[in-house]
């Protein structure tokens, strides 16, 4: 991993599955006990992107399980014994290890998550890259609908609202989730553009179609590979000879709550311009205020506008 803002890659995915597979057999290897993993074992047993974790949880060395009642925790050197009242719904991983499925493990999470974290996790296991997906939307919308009371899981509900499908990094739904704490209108996620003239189409990070602003991040390992940069200035170069505004991202708009703001000030500029008109940004709001239902059913700016005989002059003076 080169930074820890920055997604996991397939293989780091993959080598991380194979050392924790290591790190269970040698646990199983030393007790008689059926352990059923949970949390941060699940989700690298399962090749699942970690979200960023509480520092109480990241300083925590021991290996989760999850059992259904305080009752049937045990002691183990190294185990931590998780009782967990929702539904516990498991698969078996490389025929060997039992651990959570993703849905139940995101569940589980929800309980010390922040509700941020919650849906980059969620995201994380919606990727469009099949190899890396492992639940679609209506697997969490049943469990929910399904589970009893547990704990986390009113945030379970909000997260839901929030997460999309077919991402390809956590880093992306970051930068959606900055968009819509300022107000503005959650973006299309990997949006197929095809490139005029040519056979060939490029999957937009996140965009606004119907004003053509595209929204790319660009993360480290972009800046390490001189093909990998030529690459990038090609797929700019297509989006922007299509009509597109391009807005390019990094970590760096992702640091603190004032760049943060740039950030959604930014996007909020090339919005205005393509409106004709200002668009003032919100307050920061708090996720609890992003994932409620009424303000997520909010038509976007545009579409509440640009019948306003007022709007058409204003547009038609800009162009």
């Amino acid at each position: 991993m080169v930074n820890n803002n920055e997604s996991l890659s397939l293989s780091a995915l993959s080598e991380t599955k194979r050392n924790r597979m290591l790190l269970c057999e040698e646990l199983e290897n030393r007790t008689k006990q059926h352990l059923v993993y949970a949390r941060t074992a699940a989700l690298e047993l399962l090749g699942v992107e970690l979200p960023h974790m509480p520092r109480r949880t990241r300083q925590n060395t021991l290996i989760s399980v999850i059992v259904p009642n305080v009752n049937q925790r045990s002691h183990l050197s190294g185990v931590q014994y998780l009782a967990w009242t929702g539904a516990i719904e498991t698969q078996i991983i490389a025929r060997k290890f039992e651990c959570t499925t993703p849905v139940c493990t995101w569940a589980h999470f929800s309980a010390i998550l922040s509700l941020e974290e919650l849906i980059v996790l969620g995201d994380s296991m919606m990727r469009r890259d099949k190899r890396l997906k492992r639940a679609r939307h209506v697997d969490f919308q049943r469990y929910i609908d399904q589970a009893r009371r547990f704990e986390g899981i009113r945030a379970c509900r909000l997260a839901l609202r929030a997460m999309r499908e077919n991402t390809d990094s956590s880093m992306e739904t970051r930068v959606r989730i900055v968009l819509t704490k300022y107000g503005l209108p959650v973006p299309e996620v990997n949006y197929e553009l095809h490139i005029p003239n040519s056979s060939r189409s490029v999957f937009l990070d996140m965009a606004y179609p119907e004003l053509r602003i595209a929204i790319e991040y660009d993360g480290n390992h972009h800046r390490f590979s001189s093909q990998q940069v030529l690459k990038d200035d090609k797929r700019r170069e297509d989006i922007e000879t299509a009509g597109w505004t391009y807005i390019k991202v990094t970590f760096v708009d992702l640091q603190n709550e004032a760049s943060e703001e740039a950030l959604a000030q930014r996007v909020a500029d090339k919005v205005q311009q393509a409106l004709c008109f200002p668009v003032p940004l919100s307050p920061r709001m708090s996720m609890e205020q992003v994932c409620d239902g009424r303000r997520l059913r909010k038509r976007p700016i545009w579409e509440k506008t640009t019948t306003r005989p007022a709007t058409r002059r204003a547009r038609k003076r800009c162009q």
